[in-house]
């Protein structure tokens, strides 16, 4: 009974301490004929079972989280099924993983070592700050805390205060996407010259609560009009001198708060949409396709193909489900080519709550109601939210409301993120070293102070 307590201990202690040698981060190379792409896995354990998560910056993608990670008899499997991915290897030592990542069944080398990648973001500020900051919560209409933070040039005083609305997608404070932090530059560059930054996680994200999937562009904008009423208790913040920073569909929940409320001072739109949500949708399919080498006659299927879909939902108050089952029948009836898990995807995409509210946006109601000062910037080579057209709705929707202390500009070769882009495309996001041009952020520092004086 001894010796069988022994080899039991001794059993136990190696699974532990093998366990203990896989948790972190692996990292490996794929090479074929377009060259060479770095891949990291980081792998940690949760009680007693393993979680991982995939980044590839060579496309965009940090932090995606496997659906299922295994290991037994030094054989490790981790799954992503909504990338069509699997990584399979046998665990050799604590210093050695030999095995394949397969993409539709179709393995490809990867042997991975301990390590991370590095990815070179020099804009990105590192503590410690010379300024205070300050991590804050608040509490939106409906109870839910929203963690955030909040910068200020001092400690002792009261500032103008400028809050960021991020843009479609789960974002953090941060606005972590594609390797870069543009939220925590914009906040770095604005506080470090007279201007306070709050910016928030949104609503089930990080440490907010609260549940993302189920929100529209009103409970968002709910969140950015609770910070207001937030920043005002506040006695370090000049409460005549609070304005919005929006970003892409932030772009649209700013004007929504500017509109609704008489104490935003100011309004800076970054690549916001001007038009309705179904034609910005139809231009950015369009302005993608282009990029991506499609004939006009496949750009015009794919045009008429989604226009029926968005017609679904401007047309219909239908929501959840009962939409998605209205969209899954409108593709199998006149597109039933198209595979099923395909189709799957794209109504799980334009079906959620977000992008519904999007398409069904109207950005001109709000726009013209706001009577702030208004800044709209937009890069030239945005394919997200194209330049001439929502740039010029803006202005039309202004003027409307008879409001012309407002400022439109479009920045040379800047993609939707407001880098330094060749062509505009998804895929040079994580691949451009900077986060944001220096131009933009003098532009919107320079911008606020002139109202704020």
């Amino acid at each position: 009974m001894k010796n069988h307590f022994i080899l039991l201990f001794i059993t136990l202690f190696t699974f532990s301490a093998f366990s203990q040698e896989i948790k972190g981060d692996w990292t490996g190379m794929i090479t074929g004929l377009k060259g060479s792409i770095e891949i990291n896995f980081s792998i940690s354990k949760k009680q007693n079972t393993l979680e991982s998560s995939i980044d590839i910056p060579f496309n965009g993608i940090f932090e995606f989280k496997a659906e299922q990670t295994t290991l037994k008899d030094s054989i490790l499997i981790m799954t992503f099924p909504k990338l069509n991915l699997v990584y399979e290897g046998i665990v050799k030592n604590e210093s050695e993983i030999n095995g394949n990542l397969s993409k539709g069944g179709n393995p490809i080398n990867l042997d991975l070592k301990p390590g991370k990648i590095e990815i070179n973001r020099p804009q990105e500020p590192l503590p410690p700050f010379d300024y205070y900051s300050e991590d804050i919560t608040f509490t939106n209409s409906e109870g839910i805390p929203i963690k955030g933070t909040l910068s200020l040039p001092n400690k002792k005083g009261k500032f103008p205060v400028v809050i960021i609305i991020s843009g479609s997608g789960p974002h953090d404070r941060v606005g972590e996407m594609y390797g870069h932090k543009p939220y925590l530059v914009i906040a770095d560059h604005l506080t470090k010259n007279g201007i306070g930054v709050l910016r928030y996680d949104e609503r089930g994200v990080g440490e907010s609560g609260g549940d993302f999937d189920t929100a529209t562009i009103s409970e968002f904008s709910d969140d950015v009009s609770s910070a207001i009423t937030y920043l005002k208790t506040r006695k370090d913040i000049r409460k005549k001198n609070i304005g919005l920073i929006g970003h892409s569909l932030g772009g649209i929940e700013g004007p929504k708060v500017a509109s609704e409320r008489t104490d935003v001072s100011f309004l800076v739109l970054m690549a916001a949409p001007g038009l309705n949500g179904n034609e910005l949708m139809l231009l950015q399919k369009a302005a993608f396709e282009r990029e991506a080498g499609l004939n006009t006659e496949q750009i015009k299927f794919g045009q008429k193909m989604m226009k029926g879909s968005y017609d679904i939902i401007t047309e219909t108050n239908l929501k959840n489900e009962a939409l998605k089952d209205s969209l899954h029948s409108f593709f199998i009836k006149d597109y039933g080519m198209i595979p099923e898990n395909q189709r799957e995807a794209i109504v799980n995409q334009i079906g959620s709550s977000e992008v519904v509210s999007l398409i069904r946006s109207k950005p001109t109601e709000f726009l013209k109601k706001v009577n702030c000062p208004v800044l709209a910037i937009n890069g030239s080579k945005d394919l997200q939210v194209t330049p001439k057209e929502n740039l010029e709705a803006i202005k039309t929707s202004l003027e409307k409301n008879g409001n012309m202390d407002f400022e439109i500009l479009e920045f040379e070769n800047l993609n939707h993120l407001f880098q330094e882009s060749k062509t505009g495309s998804l895929k040079e996001y994580a691949q451009i070293e900077q986060t944001i041009s220096p131009k933009v952020l003098e532009k919107i520092n320079t911008w606020i102070l002139e109202q704020v004086d």
